[in-house]
């Protein structure tokens, strides 16, 4: 025989070894390996071997796994009550929410626009990166949410300063998932 040929039929046996291997411990028992075996009529047959539990008295199973060290089991606390009902909220329909954002920049590079991101959450003001809905080649820049449009003026005049460009208060809406 070739010597790949030998080497491919170890490989397979070490593999069907080890897959059997795996199914006895995770399942706990040994894989089944076919029909029992038939004997021919008349022929001896080994003698029944007694079974265990008729030696040894049979053992109510413990009601609750066996704990490992370290990891507590799911499930409510010990000698916590059942709750009779599970509570229910029930929550109000979603409606888009109206906010205002500040327009800071528009670039044509998403790294320009990250870059700008970083400068103003240095800063502490909450920033984001969108695509321009009308040109999707290009990257906003936006400040924001506001609750409302004062709140936004406020947060320009203290910008104006800082960018020395113009900046653009515009209403936000956060759109309901459907």
């Amino acid at each position: 025989m070739n010597k790949n040929v030998i080497s491919g039929l170890a490989i397979g046996a070490a593999l069907i070894l080890l897959l059997a291997g795996l199914y006895y411990f995770f399942a706990g028992t040994a894989p089944k390996t076919g029909p029992n075996p038939v004997t021919a009529p008349g022929a001896p047959t080994a003698p029944a071997k007694p079974e265990i539990s008729a030696i040894v008295p049979a053992q109510p199973s413990p009601k609750e796994p066996p704990a490992v060290p370290g990891i507590e089991p799911a499930g409510p606390p010990k000698g916590a009550a059942p709750s009779p009902e599970p509570q229910v909220t029930v929550l109000p329909p979603l409606e888009p929410s109206q906010h205002y954002g500040i327009l800071a920049g528009n670039y044509g590079k998403y790294g320009d626009a990250a870059s700008m991101v970083a400068k103003l959450k240095k800063q502490g003001k909450p920033a984001f990166v969108q695509r321009d809905p009308r040109d999707l080649n290009r990257y906003q820049v936006w400040l924001g949410p506001f609750s409302s449009q004062d709140e936004a003026r406020e947060a320009e005049k203290s910008l104006r300063a800082t960018l020395k460009k113009p900046l653009k208060i515009e209403p936000i809406e956060n759109p309901v998932p459907k």
